[in-house]
């Protein structure tokens, strides 16, 4: 009789998608424009019609203008960081 063990796999390295890196660029940019990055939550980012990307950022608890929109190029260099009204 044979036993056989099958050894794990090695997993392979997971590689950050764009997305994950628009939202490193957004959170870079809060934390560099204010002073709430620990509190904030983050949208899932979205593709504007330039090819960019949008993400808005809200401040928890959210209120009326307690969100920034940020807008990325398809870089991820931000591009416009507009504060809520």
């Amino acid at each position: 009789m044979l036993l056989g063990a099958c050894a794990p796999k090695p997993s392979l390295p997971v590689l950050p998608t764009m997305e994950d890196r628009i939202l490193a660029a957004a959170r870079q940019a809060v934390e560099k424009n204010d002073t709430w990055v620990a509190s904030a939550e983050f949208e899932k980012p979205t593709r504007t019609a330039r090819g960019g990307w949008s993400v808005t950022v809200w401040r928890l608890p959210k209120t009326p203008g307690s969100f920034r929109d940020i807008e990325l190029d398809a870089n991820g260099k931000v591009v416009r960081y507009e504060r809520g009204e």
